[in-house]
């Protein structure tokens, strides 16, 4: 039991860790969708500069009215980017100068490749096979950290049927409760 305590003490500071990954990227989309909504929009929509019959991008003195609004919006959003991203971040991530294309390459950051996220899954599932109720531990205490990880999974995609969830509850609490 002692060794089950000590794995999910050690591995819960790596859930929540995820979680606040996933928590900071949602709040920066929110807060971003309701101060400049029109920037948030050139994540959504990759700008494109348009150009000439040779191929070549336009100056912007010749770009038409439209597709400069674009183009604000586009730089008004690596603006954002720019102030809110760590530069060792930024300079990690694989981009073509759009907006679009760094937001697409931090959601693949996030994600993380092929194996990060198998890995992330075989964690959280897991966790999920040994949750119990850890020595000290109140009943509010528990529930949040079940709550959390029930959130997790879904996030990551692992499905379960309900009676999954409810026996895994009813199983961590203590035995000599009637």
């Amino acid at each position: 039991m002692e060794d089950l305590n000590a794995f999910v003490s050690h591995t819960s500071p790596i859930i929540q860790n995820i979680n606040l990954e996933n928590e900071m990227g949602s709040k920066f989309g929110t807060y971003v969708q309701a101060v400049n909504y029109d920037a948030w929009e050139a994540v959504e929509v990759e700008y494109i500069t348009p150009k000439n019959e040779h191929g070549i991008c336009l100056r912007l003195s010749h770009i038409p009215d439209g597709d400069k609004t674009s183009f604000m919006h586009d730089k008004n959003m690596l603006n954002l980017f720019q102030q809110s991203i760590k530069s060792e971040i930024f300079q990690l991530l694989q981009y073509n100068g759009s907006c679009y294309s760094i937001w697409e390459a931090l959601m693949n950051k996030d994600r993380g490749n092929a194996d990060m996220r198998k890995s992330k899954m075989n964690l959280i599932k897991k966790e999920f096979d040994i949750f119990n109720m850890v020595k000290g531990e109140t009943m509010p205490q528990m529930s949040e950290r079940y709550c959390h990880l029930v959130n997790e999974m879904k996030i990551l995609g692992i499905n379960k049927e309900d009676f999954e969830y409810i026996d895994k509850l009813a199983d961590t609490l203590p035995y000599d409760w009637s």
